[in-house]
């Protein structure tokens, strides 16, 4: 964990108070007397964008104990924060924005330091490393906890799963992938990590990048719909790369990108204008909506970093989630 960080936050002293309209002051060294301070109400021009709030933390976070470099990478939207004995920590800008913009004084102020505050497991070795994030039906965790409690009917309270809501009758879970299994992550695993969920999904979140970089993403083309294809079985993460759809958004002229998350393997998507490629991924929707572990046959709407639902997809009969 950053020194700067433990300091902020008060685990080596005093939490400083927040006032509105007030820096956050530091105590450093006569020789950076006259660096500019952190304001945690951070100004509207600093939130124009990702490329103004990432100048606006490249500036000022320098300053704080131990960081010596903030790198910013526009086509991840991400900070990478550099200490001095050598942790790293990746951090999306995107919903941070989102989140900022809509707060005010004193709100917006806890806000950015929520966004700061991470855990103190920054670059784990093991299990956290290995961490990555995936999309399921709302349902999958009822019928899950069913199924545990059948195969274990001496534990009346079975492990509760870890997830975040992501749209409409979609959820974030999150799996440790590794060499030969695959495994859910459970609420107990985070009371041994020290973490919450929140910690957890920006972990996830900068380990799926990290997979991505290495497996790749390849967009083929299937008459006038496209689908994803990564390594046969995370290709239903890309719901959570929001750079990636705004690449899709541009590419259609600014049209919506319009997706099906059929399973862990089959991503299928066109754009709101594209009346056919429409017409299109709803017959592959529906033909699809009875195999073995369909995610959803519905389709969502992707625009300003969320997903939600665009249509209902009829389902040829009850499939199989898993």
């Amino acid at each position: 964990m950053f020194d700067f960080l433990k300091w902020l936050f008060g685990r080596g002293g005093k939490r400083a108070e927040m006032r509105s309209g007030q820096a956050f002051p530091i105590q450093e060294p006569e020789s950076t007397a006259g660096a500019k301070t952190l304001d945690l109400n951070i100004p509207d021009e600093a939130l124009r964008d990702e490329a103004s709030f990432a100048a606006y933390l490249q500036e000022r976070l320098p300053f704080f104990g131990d960081l010596i470099r903030v790198d910013y990478d526009p086509a991840a939207g991400s900070l990478t924060l550099h200490s001095r004995n050598g942790d790293t920590i990746t951090k999306f800008l995107n919903n941070a924005l989102l989140a900022l913009r809509e707060k005010r004084g004193p709100l917006r102020a806890q806000a950015l330091l929520n966004y700061l505050n991470i855990t103190e497991a920054m670059v784990d070795k093991g299990e956290l490393g290995k961490v990555l994030p995936i999309l399921k039906a709302r349902d999958f965790i009822d019928v899950a906890r069913k199924q545990m409690m059948q195969a274990a009917k001496d534990e009346p309270n079975p492990p509760q799963f870890v997830y975040l809501d992501e749209a409409e009758n979609l959820i974030k879970l999150f799996v440790v992938n590794g060499e030969t299994t695959v495994s859910y992550v459970m609420a107990e695993a985070l009371d041994d990590w020290g973490i919450d969920a929140m910690e957890l999904a920006e972990m996830a979140q900068a380990n799926l990048q990290k997979f991505l970089a290495k497996t790749g993403v390849q967009i083929a083309k299937r008459s006038r719909f496209q689908y994803v294809e990564v390594d046969g079985q995370f290709e239903s993460s890309i719901a959570f790369l929001p750079n990636f759809w705004a690449q899709v958004q541009e590419q259609s002229g600014g049209a919506a990108p319009i997706a099906a998350f059929l399973s862990r393997d089959k991503v299928f998507f066109t754009h709101e204008n594209d009346k056919e490629g429409l017409q299109l991924l709803e017959l592959i929707s529906t033909d699809l909506s009875d195999v073995p572990y369909v995610i959803s046959p519905d389709q969502y709407r992707w625009e300003n970093g969320r997903w939600t639902l665009f249509r209902r997809v009829a389902r040829m009969e009850t499939a199989i989630r898993h």
